[in-house]
């Protein structure tokens, strides 16, 4: 068997037997690591893919359904299982309740150091990478943002739209990914930033959209670090107390 031809089939090999419908993920997730499987390739059939594993039918079925509820395939009637191109926004996230179970009480200053540590690279590779589209959205963001809180709308939407549009402008899906994930997780203390603290929120806006703007990599971790501190101090207490 030439090299190639091991690429593709090694994945296609039994399971242990009392693992099932999970191993049957294991397997083809080795599939996708291995480059055996391609975004847009279409999996096996069931019977071959049953064969393949030395698994029932069934076990091949419900894990195709887990695969479909992660986002990592998708059913096209009539045509069997593909592997997606692109992430599906509609569907959940694993990242986000890995998190949420791991952020029990006495880890929330592990928590607090994690999104201190993603938010400081994750804005200062935008600074490399932001187009002039992004601060010019990021802007439009903070004028919003200003202007409903001068009518006394204090909406966490425009907070988290503004984080996620710095983690869009660094243009790595990754950091994207676990970004988003990250501002969900924190939204019911974010809420009451929005709430009670509204003038501090248009406070670090500005001054990270500013160091943005210039380029400015040193004032942006001062931004952010500060951002981060006051966030803790008042929201995020208020909210496990």
């Amino acid at each position: 068997m030439n090299r190639k031809t091991d690429k593709k089939g090694g994945w296609l090999t039994p399971v242990p037997k009392q693992s099932l419908s999970k191993m049957v993920v294991e397997k083809i997730k080795e599939g996708l690591i291995s480059g055996a499987l391609q975004p847009g390739d279409f999996l096996p059939s069931e019977t071959e893919l049953s064969e393949s594993f030395g698994v029932g039918k069934s076990s091949v079925r419900e894990a195709i359904k887990m695969l479909e509820a992660l986002g990592v395939v998708e059913i096209c009637k009539g045509n069997g299982s593909r592997i997606r191109t692109s992430v599906d926004s509609t569907v959940m996230n694993p990242l986000i309740f890995q998190l949420i179970l791991q952020s029990k009480e006495e880890n929330q200053s592990k928590l607090v150091e994690f999104r201190q540590m993603i938010e400081v690279s994750g804005s200062l590779l935008a600074i490399d990478n932001a187009s002039e589209e992004d601060i010019q959205k990021l802007e439009k963001i903070h004028e919003r943002t200003k202007r409903d809180f001068s009518k006394g709308k204090a909406t966490v939407e425009n907070d988290m739209e503004f984080h996620n549009q710095i983690y869009m402008s660094t243009h790595n899906p990754f950091v994207v990914s676990i970004g988003s994930a990250i501002m969900e997780l924190f939204q019911p203390s974010l809420v009451i930033s929005n709430r009670d603290y509204s003038r501090i929120v248009t406070d670090n806006h500005d001054k990270i959209l500013k160091a943005l703007k210039h380029r400015d990599k040193k004032a942006m971790e001062e931004a952010i670090v500060l951002s981060l501190e006051k966030w803790k101090d008042l929201a995020l207490d208020d909210f496990l107390s």
